[in-house]
C-alpha cells in the first residue's frame, strides 16, 4: 500500500492514454464522491443533533472519520496528480499518503472493535451499561485510539522510497531490505485484523446466546400469560353455568307459584 499509481518518466504507456485516464477519473470520482459524502453527512448528523451524540455514535463517527481519511488518502491523489520535478518533495508526498492510507485502515479496525466491546456490554450487561458506556469515556477511548495509532503509523514515513523501475516509472518503494518489513506487516496484520476478528466472534456468539436466552423467557412468560388467561376464561365459564342454574332455578319457582295462583 503506498499510495497512488507509478508516474511515467520515459516512453508513451496504457495508463496514460487518455480512455484509461477518462475512466479511471470517472471511477474514482465516483467511488470517492459517494464515500465523502455519506461520511459526512454521519459526521455532520451526530455532531448537530443533539439526541444523536450517544456513545454508539461517537464510534461511528470515528469509522466515518478514518473512512475519509482513506477515501481522500487513497483516491484523490489520482485524480489531482503529483509533484513535478522534485524528488524529495515526491517521496515526501508518497509518505504522506502511505501513512494516512494504514492510519484510516487501522483507525476503522479498532472503531469496530471499540464498537463491538461497547455493544456487547450494552446488551448483556445493561445495569455495568448505565456507568461504563457514556459518551465522555467513548470520548476518552476514541482520543487513546487515534493518538495510538498515529504515533504507531508514523513508521510508514521513514520506510517508504521512491525508486525508478527498469521501464523508466517513479514507484513506491522500501527504503530498507524487503525481508526487514515482514516483521512490520505480520504486526501489523495480528494487532488490526486478526485479534479484532477474533474478538469480534466471541463476543457476537455471546450476545447471541444471551438474546437467545431473552427470547427464551419471553416465550415462556407468554405461555404462562396464556394459561392463566385460559384459567380465568374457564372460571368465568363455570360462572356463567352457574348463574345460569339458578336462573333455571327461579324461573321454574316462578311457574310454580304462578299454578298455584291459578288453583286458589
Amino acid at each position: 500500500m503506498c499510495g497512488s499509481p507509478s508516474r511515467r518518466v520515459g516512453s508513451a504507456s496504457v495508463s496514460e492514454s487518455l480512455e484509461y485516464k477518462t475512466v479511471s477519473v470517472f471511477l474514482v470520482l465516483l467511488v470517492c464522491g459517494v464515500g465523502i459524502v455519506g461520511n459526512v453527512m454521519v459526521v455532520l448528523v451526530v455532531l448537530t443533533t443533539r439526541h444523536m451524540r450517544t456513545p454508539t455514535n461517537c464510534y461511528l463517527v470515528s469509522l466515518a472519520v478514518a473512512d475519509l481519511t482513506v477515501l481522500v488518502a487513497a483516491g484523490l491523489p489520482n485524480v489531482s496528480g503529483q509533484p513535478d520535478g522534485n524528488m524529495d518533495l515526491w517521496t515526501r508526498w508518497m509518505s504522506g499518503i502511505t501513512y494516512l492510507q494504514y492510519l484510516g485502515i487501522n483507525v476503522s479496525s479498532c472503531s469496530i472493535t471499540a464498537f463491538t466491546v461497547e455493544r456487547y456490554i450494552a446488551i448483556c450487561h445493561p445495569i455495568r451499561a448505565q456507568a461504563v458506556c457514556t459518551v465522555s469515556r467513548a470520548k476518552r477511548i476514541l482520543a487513546g485510539l487515534w493518538s495510538c495509532t498515529c504515533l504507531y503509523c508514523m513508521l510508514w514515513l521513514f520506510l517508504v522510497d521512491i525508486q525508478v523501475s527498469q521501464a523508466g516509472l517513479l514507484q513506491c518503494g522500501y527504503r530498507v531490505k524487503r525481508e526487514l518489513y515482514l516483521p512490520i506487516y505480520l504486526f501489523d496484520f495480528t494487532i488490526f485484523y486478526v485479534l479484532p476478528l477474533l474478538l469480534a466472534i466471541v463476543l457476537y456468539a455471546l450476545i447471541a446466546r444471551i438474546l437467545y436466552l431473552r427470547s427464551g423467557d419471553r416465550c415462556g412468560q407468554v405461555w404462562d400469560g396464556v394459561g392463566r388467561v385460559r384459567g380465568r376464561c374457564e372460571t368465568g365459564v363455570r360462572r356463567c353455568g352457574q348463574v345460569w342454574g339458578r336462573c333455571e332455578t327461579g324461573a321454574g319457582r316462578c311457574e310454580t307459584g304462578v299454578g298455584r295462583c291459578g288453583k286458589v
